[in-house]
């Protein structure tokens, strides 16, 4: 009807329809911006299709690369995203955006009246950077007497390293006259989680999940995990994981034998 009448303003086309005027507006600027969008989505779905075709081998975040270095200026090709040319590539068909990774379902954490018998052993993973690159330290601690059993310093979280960390402080236990049946408590990290370490937690004892914010769960590892941190590798101010490693002995005499714990009196 516009085309037909040119003269019809918008207000009077509007009360011809029985519509309110600004409807009719708003639509005629998004019809306007949706035109603007599908040009832009066409010229950005080009270049990808060319850059992708002169680099068959490249993924996505390389393809961005290109992309962003083939810029002159704040185009609309400098500023794209990594996000959006692996979605044009699966527009494209070139090289579909892989599928997410479905993850395993939680453990739910045992309620404490559900704990089985046992000398408690809780074990727990901390992070640190240093100099040198990313590290992890596994502590082992004994719940009865507040003692750390064992730390181990490692580059990279594994099931394998939990496993060594826990055996070492079943060990120390074992080696202290105790030789009560043991409850390995965790976190639902996927190091815990794992078919191995619930075979080596079955073959010594027990294991269950606890949270932080349960009476007598993980939050008194974590809170050793913290003193670790401020009170010691902080203040010495490590480097490598070397002297990390080297230091882990002279932070677990202190803790055990000369820090004051009001659990201990």
């Amino acid at each position: 009807m516009l085309r037909d009448q040119p003269q019809l303003s918008l207000a009077r086309f509007a009360r011809e329809a029985g519509v309110p005027a600004w409807t009719l507006r708003d639509a005629r600027k998004q019809a306007l911006r949706q035109q603007e969008r599908d040009v832009e989505q066409q010229i950005v779905l080009e270049q990808v299709r060319t850059v992708a075709l002169a680099h068959p081998t490249y993924g996505y975040w390389r393809l961005h690369r290109v992309l962003r270095s083939a810029a002159s200026g704040p185009s609309t090709f400098g500023l794209l995203g990594q996000h959006t040319v692996r979605l044009a590539l699966g527009t494209l068909g070139i090289n579909p955006p892989q599928p997410r990774k479905s993850r395993k379902k939680a453990l739910p954490a045992a309620l404490e009246t559900l704990w089985p018998a046992g000398r408690r052993i809780q074990i727990d993973a901390t992070h640190f950077t240093l100099a040198d690159g990313v590290c992890w330290a596994y502590l082992v601690l004994d719940v009865d007497t507040r003692a750390i059993l064992h730390i181990h310093v490692i580059r990279s979280l594994s099931a394998l390293s939990a496993v060594t960390a826990l055996r070492a402080g079943v060990a120390t236990l074992r080696a202290q006259g105790v030789h009560d049946e043991v409850l390995i408590m965790t976190d639902g990290g996927s190091d815990f989680t794992s078919g191995v370490f619930q075979d080596a937690c079955q073959s010594l004892g027990g294991w269950i999940r606890a949270k932080v914010s349960q009476r007598g769960g993980m939050g008194i590892l974590e809170r050793t995990n913290r003193t670790l941190k401020d009170e010691f590798v902080f203040r010495e101010d490590f480097c490598s994981i070397r002297e990390l490693r080297d230091g882990a002995d002279r932070f677990l005499g202190w803790y055990n034998h000369i820090r004051l714990h009001s659990a201990l009196g």
